[in-house]
């Protein structure tokens, strides 16, 4: 082999070997990406349990805050309701109270 033939057989070993350097570069940063890619899908893949954990939970707590609302709907309209029956007492009182006094003065004008 001549010394012409060596120097490009050095060159393209050169050269293989540069490439082969790029080459595994470029897996080693393929191989990172994918670690990373997976810790994201992983994390992706727990917050979209902890949601539908939190929807279960949601779904289980309406029943019982659309009750705790009826109740407190309900204890208004009854509150409203006893205004109401102690406003009535309260009229009627007056209303026996003031036809005693009519008729009191009624009886006091015709013996008069």
């Amino acid at each position: 082999m001549s010394d012409e033939q060596m120097n490009r057989f050095e060159g393209m070993l050169t050269q293989l070997i540069s490439m082969v350097g790029h080459i595994q570069k470029s897996v080693d940063t393929l191989k990172e990406d994918m670690i990373e890619i997976k810790a994201d899908m992983a994390a992706i893949k727990a917050d979209r349990t902890m949601k539908k954990t939190e929807m279960s939970l949601i779904k289980t707590e309406m029943p019982y805050i659309k009750e705790t609302k009826e109740k407190q709907q309900h204890a208004e309209v009854m509150g409203k309701l006893e205004l109401l029956r102690m406003d009535q007492e309260i009229t009627w009182a007056k209303t026996v109270e003031n036809e005693r006094n009519i008729e009191r003065l009624t009886r006091q004008l015709s013996n008069n």
